[in-house]
């Protein structure tokens, strides 16, 4: 496999290395989980948790960098899901809204803790976090495991050095797979202006991973 990675078109390759974790035929099963959830219903809620408590740490830890952060943040955005469930009118999916809860709540956290791009955690692996056991998870020959785990270790660290305004639109085109009139959305912005962000935030990141091109040829 040989990627070059100053090519920008290449950089979205090495980042859908790191698994997006969707479960796409869930999502007509919400809507039930929905009304049900907005009524009080707390076996509902609990569903909701645990069919997206996975994606929404994911994205929690891509925007911060840090796994306890973002354990803290999946918790705080289900808190906020049981509050408004009553004010959701369904006129996105409620993956859409959910993820849209959980850009804000990260956004809101990072300008409050005004991290530096480059501060990430020494816990653990970004890998040990974000390739959870989950159910239809490919598996992968040993060799092929670890080109994933050093892409997915390098691509995070990478988006932390990206500021906010872009990494957000490209992890959420990106590894989230939204279109860009859902980001436009959740971000409120033009649909313009997130593809002018997600290019340049392409680009940066590419500059940022070019020294390390060697490791997938």
């Amino acid at each position: 496999m040989c990627i070059q990675i100053g090519r920008i078109y290449d950089v979205a390759v090495i980042i859908r290395a790191m698994d997006k974790g969707e479960d796409e035929g869930r999502a007509g099963q919400d809507d039930e989980l929905v009304a049900r959830a907005r009524t009080g219903d707390a076996a509902a809620v609990e569903e909701l948790f645990d069919r997206y408590r996975h994606q929404v740490f994911s994205l929690a830890y891509r925007m911060t960098g840090n796994p306890a952060d973002a354990e803290d943040l999946t918790q705080d955005v289900f808190v906020q899901v049981m509050r408004k469930i009553g004010s959701f009118q369904g006129r996105s999916s409620f993956s859409t809204w959910l993820y849209r809860v959980t850009m804000n709540r990260s956004r809101d956290f990072l300008r409050r803790k005004k991290r530096s791009p480059e501060m990430l955690s020494t816990d653990g692996e970004p890998g040990d976090y974000l390739m959870e056991d989950r159910v239809g998870t490919v598996q992968r020959a040993p060799e092929d495991n670890a080109i994933a785990s050093e892409a997915q270790r390098l691509v995070q660290e990478a988006l932390q050095q990206l500021p906010v305004s872009l990494r957000a639109p490209l992890v959420l085109h990106e590894l989230e797979g939204f279109e860009y009139h859902e980001i436009a959305r959740m971000l409120v912005l033009p649909v313009g202006t997130v593809k002018s962000r997600i290019f340049r935030a392409r680009l940066k990141l590419g500059e940022i991973l070019e020294p390390h091109k060697e490791q997938w040829s």
